[in-house]
């Protein structure tokens, strides 16, 4: 997989069906053009994404919205869009049938967002097409914040487009427009709270069919280590060992580990640190040949500290 900065470079290999990495302010996707379903394809197969999980289609500017949502368009869609894009925050509405079935894993919706990195933006303006893209890893592995942590998991996409690391470090929040307001599918970078400011929140419980996932991120296991990886709690506490990496909220928090390795995700425990500093300390762990098991401190939930604490549970389901 070639590597390098070349933002024209890589939007005319978008525009010629070809796959290419680049930073979102949350974590690394993995892109195509949108309305290519050969590309597409493409993207399920080098991630081993199983296809009745959707992908997020990436736009640059506002107009895209009349290429990809059915119209009418709710008007909550735009309250959303004025108060959040561009940012981490996806709204899934009703599909044009413009859209690969592919991409939205034959669902009538389509998740969309309008990422905040700069070379996010010029990589689909100067692509002019939308862009399906979840994250650069293998499928239900460590999401990538880095270039270096695509190149651990993924060699077979045309390109890298390296742009540092990323702002967040955890994926946006994906919610759904329905009639009488919106429902949170997956918690992230936007706050239950900030979203609430501006529309309503739906909290009642809705069923949903097996094997259609109306948004990425919702299967019980995602986002896992390579090795097993533990809540910190008292019924654990006793297992941790000079095999174990332990992963802490705060350089003031204090606690008898006896982990072979200790990182810390904070000076002080803010929330927004911890999410930034997540996957780059999964990864690190992952990556040391000393460590056998990661033990990793739950972090309260409120704010953003729902989305690390999803993230924490799904990347530890396999081992509870």
């Amino acid at each position: 997989m070639q590597t390098g900065t070349d933002i024209a470079f890589a939007a005319d290999l978008l525009r010629n069906g070809k796959l290419v990495v680049f930073p979102t302010e949350t974590v690394y996707g993995l892109g195509a053009n949108a309305f290519d379903p050969y590309a597409v394809a493409k993207v399920f197969s080098v991630k081993k994404r199983p296809t009745f999980d959707p992908l997020i289609v990436h736009i640059s500017a506002f107009g895209q919205v009349e290429q990809l949502f059915q119209s009418p368009v709710d008007e909550q869609v735009y309250t959303l869009a004025k108060a959040f894009w561009p940012g981490p925050l996806t709204i899934v509405h009703h599909k044009k049938p413009e859209v690969p079935d592919l991409v939205t894993s034959g669902l009538p919706t389509v998740a969309v967002r309008m990422p905040a990195h700069p070379v996010a933006a010029e990589l689909i303006r100067m692509a002019g097409v939308p862009v399906a893209a979840p994250s650069a890893n293998l499928f239900g592995c460590l999401s990538p914040t880095s270039a270096n942590h695509v190149k651990k998991q993924l060699n077979e996409p045309d390109y890298l487009l390296d742009g540092g690391q990323t702002i967040y470090g955890i994926e946006s929040t994906v919610v759904s427009v329905e009639s009488g307001g919106i429902r949170i599918l997956r918690h992230g970078a936007i706050s239950e709270e900030s979203l609430a400011a501006h529309v309503t929140i739906l909290t009642e419980e809705k069923a949903v069919k097996p094997g259609q996932l109306p948004s990425p991120g919702m299967l019980k296991s995602h986002y896992s280590p390579r090795k097993p990886l533990y809540i910190i709690k008292d019924s654990n506490f006793g297992k941790i060992n000079e095999e174990s990496g332990v992963i802490i909220k705060s350089a003031q928090s204090g606690g008898n580990f006896n982990g072979i390795k200790t990182i810390s995700l904070s000076e002080n425990g803010n929330l927004s640190e911890i999410a930034v500093n997540l996957f780059a300390a999964l990864h690190q762990m992952e990556d040391d040949p000393e460590i056998k098991q990661i033990f990793i401190e739950p972090v309260a939930e409120s704010g953003i500290g729902k989305a690390i604490m999803d993230r924490l549970r799904k990347a530890s389901f396999n081992y509870l």
